[in-house]
């Protein structure tokens, strides 16, 4: 362990990550929850013919103005928010051909900039519900223990229950990535430090175009450890 369970007071983590969470939770055994993403990859990849759907970085876009831009490109195909990541920067999956049409007219459609995500599926919408039925039946072979810490969801952005936690993962497959909104929800329950756990400092970053009132670090590699000691100064 990194971190001494006893000194964190919550966790959350972004899409797959919320499956390490529940590791550092002590609720999920780390051998299943490998076992488990490897189904969930595997299904969400199979979802859609390859090709067929795609998934759309949008920098500098409020929420209020994407879905705009989703009602107003909806002949193209169907199109979801997959991920609201911080301010300005939003994620969208959808069908192909509403995808490239909003990455075409970014600009006439007042994006600041759209950049194509190398992924085989429209992740996080309902266009690949079967991942979602072969989730459902996998998740019922695996306990979940108690939590050791509140864990915050990413379908509902709110701190959930061990009890939901299984209907929660397999929603998760289907729905949007509330991030902006779970960080927010942890700073009005008076979290105040921030511990990005693994590889990068995506989720540091994110936190940091949230909110400028808290600390942030990311730990990436053990000479990081030392960080932990200067959060706490």
């Amino acid at each position: 362990n990194l971190i001494n369970m006893k000194t964190i007071s919550c966790v959350a983590g972004h899409s797959l990550g919320e499956y390490s969470a529940l590791v550092c939770n002590s609720s999920l055994k780390f051998d299943n929850s490998v076992k488990l993403l490897k189904v969930r990859s595997k299904a969400m990849q199979e979802s859609m013919p390859e090709g067929t759907g795609g998934m759309l970085a949008l920098i500098g876009c409020s929420l209020e103005k994407v879905n705009k831009i989703i009602e107003m490109t909806q002949n193209y195909g169907k199109v979801f928010v997959a991920n609201d990541n911080a301010i300005g920067q939003i994620v969208i999956s959808g069908e192909k051909n509403a995808i490239e049409y909003i990455e075409n007219k970014s600009k006439k459609l007042e994006i600041k900039k759209a950049i194509k995500l190398p992924v085989s599926a429209p992740f996080h919408c309902e266009l690949i519900n079967n991942a979602a039925t072969v989730m459902d039946e996998e998740i019922s072979n695996y306990q979940f223990e108690n939590f050791s810490v509140p864990l915050y969801s990413n379908v509902t952005a709110e701190k959930c229950s061990v009890q939901d936690i299984k209907k929660l993962l397999i929603k998760q497959i289907v729905s949007k990535v509330r991030w902006r909104e779970i960080v927010l929800n942890m700073i009005r329950d008076g979290v105040k430090n921030f511990v990005e756990i693994g590889p990068g400092s995506v989720l540091t970053n994110l936190v940091k175009r949230i909110s400028k009132e808290v600390k942030v670090i990311s730990i990436s590699k053990t000479e990081d450890i030392d960080k932990l000691e200067a959060m706490k100064q």
